[in-house]
């Protein structure tokens, strides 16, 4: 598909331009049809709401600093203990949630100054109780690491790059706009997604509406633990081995990034016994199982 290749281009090459990548993957999810694919593209153009859930990129850990005294002297950007805190506090005051777009979050990237949040004179209390004997607080603030928001930018491009690399490859040859819809259905796309944006390992949900959600989690290089997951939704141990021959085939595909040949093969004879007496279990369904545990088998999601 000409609008992957041009995700691709824009995502990888010397000079990259993240926002023309996200603005196309706009137009992608919806093509796709994927409302969870379209609401990470609009958060990361326009920023992530109060009430919505973060990825975990965007949780940034900080240092907590402080300007003291003992009464004689002024110590300058002190580095303060938070371990006595209570957990709850010492969460809200080391860790920040970066909402902003990804267009500023971009621009702060490139600030050749630190970035610090300054803290509010009620914790002055509870972070004093760290302070020796005769110190007195006068200012704190949080401190992000160095890098940090060059981080989230790297991870947003990163885990866009990939998902659109796992979609190409997983895509018929003839697909186009006229029936994307219908074909990342099969594909599993939705699934794909959500293992390639927000999860290490890839946590596979089946079920929806009144039916009940089962959860499993496939671990990367571990094809024992694939196999069992493919075995409890019904792949036969004779499909599961032609697996691990084209696994062995492929060989490691980190570099890629995408299913080798081989495993797509499968993938697709397998999407093609859906819904019959060689594997009873609908289309639609088999495609997220199958872009899941393999995808997170092959660590795509990390």
């Amino acid at each position: 598909m000409q609008l992957l290749t041009e995700i691709i281009a824009a995502l990888s090459g010397e000079k990259t331009n993240l926002v023309e990548a996200i603005f196309k993957a706009k137009v992608l999810a919806f093509r796709l049809g994927d409302a969870d694919l379209r609401q990470w593209v609009d958060s990361e153009l326009s920023g992530y709401r109060d009430e919505a859930a973060l990825p975990s990129y965007r949780r940034l850990h900080m240092t907590i600093m402080a300007q003291v005294t003992d009464g004689l002297h002024v110590y300058n950007d002190q580095v303060l203990p938070v371990f006595h805190l209570e957990k709850r506090l010492r969460d809200k005051l080391t860790v920040t949630e970066l909402r902003e777009s990804v267009v500023v979050v971009e621009r702060f990237s490139q600030s050749e100054q630190d970035l610090i949040v300054a803290l509010q004179p009620e914790y002055f209390p509870a972070l004093s109780k760290g302070l020796r004997r005769g110190f007195e607080l006068l200012r704190a603030w949080g401190k992000h690491s160095v890098g940090a928001h060059l981080q989230v930018v790297t991870e947003v491009r990163a885990r866009l790059l990939e998902f659109v690399l796992n979609l190409e490859g997983s895509l018929p040859d003839d697909a186009d706009s006229r029936n994307l819809r219908q074909i990342a259905e099969d594909v599993g796309v939705h699934e794909m997604f959500k293992g390639a944006v927000f999860g290490d390992n890839v946590n596979i949900n089946i079920g929806s509406g009144t039916q009940s959600q089962l959860s499993y989690t496939v671990h990367k290089n571990d094809f024992a633990g694939l196999a069992k997951v493919l075995g409890e939704h019904g792949v036969g141990q004779a499909d599961i081995a032609e697996l691990r021959q084209a696994v062995d085939e492929d060989g490691t595909r980190e570099a890629e990034k995408s299913y080798g040949p081989k495993v797509r093969q499968w993938m697709g004879g397998m999407i093609a016994k859906a819904g019959s007496a060689a594997w009873n279990i609908g289309i639609q369904t088999a495609g997220g199982v199958l872009a899941n545990a393999i995808s997170g088998y092959y660590g795509f999601g990390s």
